[in-house]
């Protein structure tokens, strides 16, 4: 090892270099490497302290050169090797703290010992586990074949007998994690099956459209018929494991960054660096995670700290979302949106690294805990870190190209996305319920005892040592072997449980819980009893608290989506959602001490006016409405009342069209001055939508109303020799359709009409000409597959569609749908 490492590998064995970074954190400068660092490590290493720790590493050298031999077809070479730090790196530093900071080397000799017997341990079950699950089933993620090329252990903290999670790469480029802990959230809420088909609600173990049942709840909320507004929650590929022992596991995809990824601050040469979106994708991605903070909260969903809940991309994704990859603990009791982890309000007395972080700050929440620093005289020290690392990559803070982190400037998608999600589940409240109360007793749920932080103090404080605090029997013996003590039941209920490593599990008693922990499952939030119009109250309260600094307070109203913001102070706010489904004003209103609930009935001319700006399109086809993100910020800006006369305008358009385009189609399309008068009417009405585009953005459902929309969509077809307004429109199009506010058909027909006006096949057959009398579709790409592609646009079959237009029609020619 200390050859490689002069060699320049074996980088990570050792704590890592560090200096003084910004705003009182230390940066990591290196890894030990080289050598003149070898050769000092070398003779470093003769102090008689470290004798366990040199006795440790050479039975793993052992362990190492045992199952390389034994999984070479499966492993590639140089990955169970003890200079691969990214899977023996965090023990080894461990050990080496271990025997460095412990009053007796007895001690220490023993702990280092444990800690490799429970890693050789830890590594043969899942050699075995992996071996057998290849040809069993693994999750269908692209690239799972060939040998394992890489493995890297994660998490300072251990559970279950030194168990830690690993991710997996292999030859032919996927990647999985392997959590070896029994709770089962992931596949609960996040599973989606080989097929990825949505799913509708019913009796338990029903089946969806695709005939076959839902895999997770979030699957199944995804599939669902809108109640307010489009939701998307995140899924992935996932499969669950169980040893002849009970000991559960499971594989998912790796969800990686997304490749929007951009400098959130620099510092000299150090740099944070994250996700960073555009203003379009910027509120699509919030409005999402409005649903997923809503769905957390209603499913008592918590342990949301940032690591847990990465912005990320899979294959499919049409945009980064939100994934919580560690759901463990759920079914909990949260009252308030707080508990999830997600946000941070003024009364927490908990970390700043939440979910949904809006301040890209220095500081990470973890780190190595010890690091070398060099004195004056130039030597450098092995220490224990008492400051925070500086991290140079966030997954928990997203930005837009405005340089605005979090969701303060996307209040009102945010807001949006949790009342959409929301009234979803409260209008499926008992089909849900019932699905998870056929699918709950296959899972497990993990229950925290104590806050975790209480561990990790007593380890580092203690370990390897003895017992300083009131811990329980059950508690202590997890602590002594150098874990954080994890505990879990059925998620219908049971006795508590926690594992016996090296298998099986037992039955424990804890003390009554103590404040800030949680005991899952709770009945009434698995059943649903706490989905309720009124309870969002309280979370949308707690999602505004979190981003009141970043508005432009102290007075603030928001106009965006339907939705209406008006905060007096950070105690005092209320936020108006319009149900146009229903036609109702729902209005959520709060003080210091009360939340209130108002129903009102919406008007027509109410549903325009309250609508946000949808924008107009920049160069790079994002979305900005002047220059800004699509929301107005404003104190008491209202909708303008123009937007009467853009949308009584279209439907006038509307009427003389259809007035000159039946006579027209009943001619055969051979009435030369019915097509001149259509033509002029069109380019006069491009002209005028043109500068309505310029000004206010497409004009969509929310703008103009649905049928006008239609109109103005109509109206971009039907122009003949104007391919660069059509494509631009089209990208609007397409943008308001991923926002909900134009149907996906409408984009469907403009993509055809450019496509025969290029002269390449069309791709939805919306278009028709005569053929030997007979209306036959314009051509089609990949014509076997267009009944699949037209109804992922809510388009018919075929076949329907064109024997409805020869009906219509007759024999005429030249149709455009």
């Amino acid at each position: 090892m200390l050859e490689s490492l002069a060699a320049g590998g074996a980088q990570g064995m050792f704590p890592p270099v560090v200096t003084d970074g910004p705003d009182g954190t230390v940066v990591v400068l290196r890894h030990l490497s080289g050598p003149a660092e070898a050769a000092a490590l070398t003779e470093a290493l003769a102090d008689p302290r470290l004798a366990p720790f040199l006795e440790a590493l050479d039975r793993l050298d052992a362990w190492c050169l045992r199952a390389a031999s034994q999984w070479n077809r499966l492993i590639g070479p140089g990955v169970l090797d003890l200079t691969n730090a990214q899977l023996f790196g965090p023990l080894s530093a461990e050990l080496l703290e271990a025997c460095l900071t412990s009053a007796k080397q007895q001690r220490a000799a023993d702990f280092a010992m444990l800690r490799v017997a429970q890693y050789e341990r830890f590594l043969d079950l899942f050699l075995r586990r992996l071996g057998r699950d290849l040809t069993e089933g693994l999750p269908d993620v692209p690239g799972i074949h060939g040998p394992v090329t890489a493995i890297r252990a994660h998490g300072d903290e251990t559970h279950n007998g030194g168990g830690r999670v690993l991710r997996v790469e292999f030859a032919g480029g996927g990647r999985l994690a392997y959590k070896p802990r029994p709770a089962s959230g992931e596949a609960l809420f996040l599973a989606e099956g080989p097929e990825g088909a949505a799913v509708s609600v019913g009796p338990a173990g029903s089946d969806g459209p695709s005939g076959r049942p839902a895999d997770s709840v979030f699957a199944l909320l995804n599939g669902l018929p809108p109640a307010s507004g489009p939701v998307r929650l995140p899924v992935l590929r996932c499969r669950r494991g169980r040893d002849a022992e009970g000991a559960g596991y499971s594989w998912h995809e790796w969800i990686e960054p997304p490749e929007s990824v951009g400098v959130l601050r620099a510092d000299g040469e150090l740099a944070l660096r994250g996700v960073v979106l555009g203003p379009l994708r910027a509120r699509h991605f919030w409005h999402r995670a409005g649903a997923l903070a809503a769905a957390s909260f209603a499913f008592g969903i918590t342990d949301l700290m940032g690591p847990n809940v990465p912005a990320g991309t899979r294959p499919g994704d049409d945009g980064p979302l939100l994934y919580p990859v560690d759901l463990e603990v759920y079914f909990t009791d949260a009252a308030r949106l707080a508990d999830t982890g997600l946000v941070q309000t003024t009364s927490d007395g908990g970390h700043h690294h939440v979910g949904l972080e809006n301040v890209p700050r220095w500081c990470d929440l973890d780190g190595p805990p010890t690091c070398w620093t060099r004195d004056a005289d130039g030597v450098l020290r092995l220490a224990r870190r008492t400051r925070p690392l500086a991290r140079t990559w966030t997954s928990s803070v997203v930005a837009d190209t405005e340089g605005r982190a979090g969701y303060g400037p996307y209040l009102g998608r945010m807001l949006r996305g949790m009342f959409d999600a929301w009234t979803l589940m409260c209008r499926h409240r008992e089909g849900i319920a019932e699905f998870i109360a056929g699918r709950a007793p296959g899972h497990v749920v993990r229950v925290l005892a104590r806050p975790t932080r209480e561990y990790a103090a007593t380890l580092a404080a203690s370990a390897p040592g003895a017992a300083t605090a009131d811990f329980a029997p059950d508690e202590w013996t997890q602590l002594a072997r150098g874990d954080v003590p994890y505990f879990f039941r059925d998620a219908d209920g049971g006795p508590l449980h926690a594992l016996d490593p090296p298998g099986g599990t037992v039955h424990v008693e804890l003390p009554d819980p103590a404040d800030g922990c949680i005991r899952p499952p709770v009945a009434a939030v698995r059943e649903g009893g706490r989905l309720d119009l009124a309870r969002l109250g309280i979370a949308l309260r707690d999602a505004v608290e979190h981003v009141f600094a970043d508005l432009d307070g102290p007075e603030v109203a928001i106009h965006d989506d339907g939705v209406r913001i008006t905060l007096r102070d950070l105690h005092r706010g209320e936020v108006s959602f319009d149900w146009t489904e229903i036609r109702r004003r729902i209005t959520y209103s709060w003080d210091a001490s009360k939340l209130r609930l108002r129903i009102a009935e919406l008007t027509e001319r109410d549903a325009m006016r309250e609508a946000g700006d949808v924008g107009s399109a920049n160069e790079s086809g994002d979305v900005a409405s002047a220059g800004e993100a699509g929301a107005t910020h404003a104190r008491g800006s209202e909708a303008s009342p123009a937007y009467d006369g853009i949308r009584d305008r279209l439907l006038r358009l509307g009427r003389v069209d259809a007035a000159l385009r039946g006579p027209w189609a009943a001619s055969g399309f051979t009435d030369t001055q019915l097509e001149a008068k259509l033509g002029r009417l069109t380019d006069s009405g491009a002209e005028w939508l043109d500068g309505v585009i310029a000004e206010h953005g497409w004009p969509g459902r929310r703008l103009v109303g649905a049928e006008a929309s239609t109109v103005a969509s109509g109206l971009v077809q039907h122009l003949v020799d104007r391919t660069d307004f059509q494509r631009r429109c089209l990208r609007l199009i397409e943008a308001a359709a991923m926002d909900g506010d134009m149907r996906w058909c409408e984009a469907a027909y403009l993509v055809d009409a450019l496509r025969l006006a290029e002269g390449r096949e069309q791709v939805y057959g919306t278009k028709f000409q005569s053929q030997k009398g007979e209306l036959v579709p314009s051509p089609i790409e990949d014509a076997s597959h267009v009944d699949e592609r037209r109804a992922g646009v809510g388009l018919g079959p075929l076949d329907d569609y064109a024997a409805r237009l020869r009906e219509h029609f007759g024999q005429a020619g030249g149709v455009s749908a």
